[in-house]
C-alpha cells in the first residue's frame, strides 16, 4: 500500500527540483500533512522518525538499541509499529509503518545518518554525497575546553541544581535532563549526565542547529562570501518578476522572510526523505520581508542553501562546517547531517554533545575568538543578539536575533543573555555579563517543557550567594 504521504514525497524525489518558482505563488506550497496532522501521527513520517533516530543515536552516539526505543522512540510508542531493524554490517536502519511501507536511513562515518527517499532502493546509497572527515580526538589529560580533563572542583553552590535539574519535576513535570554543564570563565564548575549519556554521547539538537547554522553564514560573511544586506543568493529566485528577490539573508536570520510556512514546514525534510531544494525554494511570499516575524525551519534552511550556491563547490560546502567552526574549536562530536543530495539540514539535523555546545558557547562568550585565533568575524556575536526589528522585545517575554533567543527581559537574568534552543531542551545559553555557559540538554517527552530560563536564573542566583 502507498499512502498519500509517500506518493507525493515519492512524486517530490522525481519531480521536485523541476517545479518553477513562478507556479509556486500561485499554488499551495506542497508537502503538507493533510488536515494539519501531527507529524508522529503520520503512520510514514513516524517510521522516518524511527529510523533517523534509531540510525544517528546508535551509530554516531554509540547508544544501546533498547534505550533507544525507551527514550528517543517515545514519542512514537502509541502508533505500536514494529522496532526499527539495525543491519549492522550494511549500517543501515529500517523502519516498517505498518502499512506496507519501509523507511531506511543510511550511516556514513563521516556523515551520519540520512534518509532514503521512497523512489530508492538500498543498492543506491553509494551514490549519497560524501565527504571525508578526519577524526580528531581530545588529549584526555589536557584541561577543558582544549581536551577532554576537567580539574576545577565542582562548585558547591550548583549541586542542588543538578539535582533539581534531573529530578523531572522541579524545572518542569515529566522532563527528562540528559545533561547539565555550567562554565564559569571556561572551566566546568558543574557538570552531570543521564545514565546512557555522557561526555562523547549525545543527542540531536533540534531547532540549536539554527544557531550553528547561522554562526556558518557569519563566517562566510566575514570571508567575503555572502553579503547579509543584500538579496539572498537563491538560484531558484532568480527570475526577473520573481518577488522572493528582495529577500537578504538578514530577513531569514531574522525569521522574517515573509514567506508562507505552515508552523515549522519540515516535517517531509526531517523525517520522509524529501531534498531540502525542492521543500524550501518553493513556497510563495505572504507578505513584505522583513515585516513580519514567523519562526520557520525554512528560513534557516534558505540561508544554507545560499551558502551552498556561494561556494559553487559541493565539497567545499560539506567541509564547511567542519574546516571553518567544527573542528577549529573542537567540536570534534558534532556531525551536520544531509539530506540525499547533499543540503545541511541545518534546522534541527545536528548530533553533538553537551561539551560541544559548551564549547560552541564559549565561542560566543569569546566574541568570536578561540585560542587567540578569530573564528566568527567581529560583531557577529552583537548582531545575533540583537532583538530582530520585526519582533521588539517585550518585558518578561524571549526575544529573538538572529537564529538565536534572547533571554534578557526575564525575571532574575542579567542583561545581554541570549541562547540557543532547540525542541526537547536543547540549550546553550551565554550569560556575558557573569563570564557564565549553561547547557542543558534533554530527552523530554512531547508535551513536557524544562524551564531553562529559571535554570539559568537559579545558577546566576546561586553564583552570587
Amino acid at each position: 500500500m502507498i499512502t498519500s504521504l509517500r506518493l507525493t514525497l515519492l512524486l517530490c524525489g522525481l519531480l521536485g527540483l523541476l517545479l518553477l518558482p513562478a507556479r509556486a505563488t500561485a499554488q499551495q506550497p506542497p508537502f503538507m500533512l493533510p488536515g494539519g496532522v501531527a507529524a508522529y501521527d503520520d503512520p510514514y513520517i513516524a517510521a522516518g522518525f524511527r529510523a533517523l533516530f534509531t540510525c544517528s543515536a546508535h551509530f554516531l552516539m554509540d547508544r544501546e538499541a533498547a534505550d533507544i526505543v525507551e527514550v528517543e522512540l517515545a514519542d512514537t510508542q502509541a502508533l505500536a509499529l514494529p522496532p526499527p531493524q539495525i543491519d549492522q554490517q550494511r549500517r543501515l536502519v529500517r523502519a516498517a509503518d505498518g502499512q506496507g511501507a519501509t523507511v531506511t536511513a543510511a550511516y556514513r562515518d563521516s556523515m551520519g545518518c540520512t534518509l532514503l527517499p521512497p523512489h530508492w532502493s538500498e543498492g543506491q546509497v553509494v551514490q549519497l554525497p560524501y565527504v571525508a572527515r578526519t577524526r580528531h580526538h581530545h588529549n584526555p589529560d589536557a584541561e577543558f575546553p582544549s581536551g577532554d580533563g576537567n580539574s576545577s572542583p565542582a562548585d558547591p553552590r550548583l549541586m542542588p541544581l543538578l539535582d533539581a535539574a534531573f529530578d523531572s519535576s522541579s524545572y518542569g513535570s515529566g522532563t527528562l535532563t540528559a545533561a547539565v554543564i555550567v562554565l564559569h570563565q571556561g572551566r566546568i564548575i558543574a557538570e552531570r549526565y543521564r545514565p546512557g549519556f555522557g561526555i562523547h554521547t549525545g543527542y540531536r539538537t533540534w531547532s540549536t542547529a539554527k544557531s550553528i547554522s547561522a554562526s556558518l553564514i557569519g563566517i562566510a560573511t566575514g570571508l567575503g562570501l555572502l553579503d547579509l544586506d543584500a538579496p539572498a543568493p537563491i538560484p531558484e529566485w532568480q527570475q526577473p518578476a520573481d518577488p522572493r528577490r528582495a529577500i537578504t539573508l538578514k530577513h531569514l536570520l531574522w525569521m522574517s522572510s515573509g514567506l508562507w510556512s505552515g508552523g515549522s514546514n519540515s516535517y517531509a525534510v526531517y523525517f520522509g526523505g524529501q531534498d531540502v531544494i525542492s521543500a524550501v525554494t518553493t513556497t510563495p511570499l505572504e507578505t513584505t520581508p522583513g515585516s513580519r516575524w514567523k519562526y520557520a525551519n525554512n528560513d534557516t534552511l534558505l540561508t544554507l542553501r545560499a551558502l551552498r550556491h556561494a561556494l559553487a563547490d559541493d565539497l567545499s560546502y560539506l567541509r564547511f562546517p567542519y574546516d571553518r567552526l567544527l573542528d577549529r574549536i573542537g567540536m570534534y562530536n558534532t556531525w551536520m547531517e544531509t539530506d540525499h543530495q547533499g543540503n545541511f539540514i541545518g534546522s534541527s539535523q545536528v548530533y553533538t554533545t553537551a561539551r560541544d555546545l559548551a564549547r560552541f558557547g564559549q565561542l560566543y562568550l569569546n566574541d568570536g575568538l578561540w585560542d587567540g585565533e578569530r573564528i566568527l568575524p567581529e560583531g557577529w556575536t552583537r548582531f545575533v543578539a540583537t532583538p530582530a526589528p520585526s519582533r521588539p522585545q517585550q518585558q518578561g517575554q524571549q526575544g529573538y536575533g538572529a537564529q538565536f533567543w534572547l533571554l534578557d527581559q526575564l525575571p532574575g537574568i542579567p542583561p545581554g543573555t541570549y541562547t540557543t534552543s532547540g525542541n526537547k531542551g536543547q540549550h546553550a545559553t551565554i550569560v556575558p555579563s557573569e563570564n557564565l555557559v549553561i547547557v542543558r540538554t534533554g530527552v523530554d517527552p512531547l508535551g513536557r517543557r524544562f524551564d531553562h530560563p529559571q535554570l539559568v536564573a537559579d545558577v546566576i542566583a546561586a553564583l552570587h550567594d
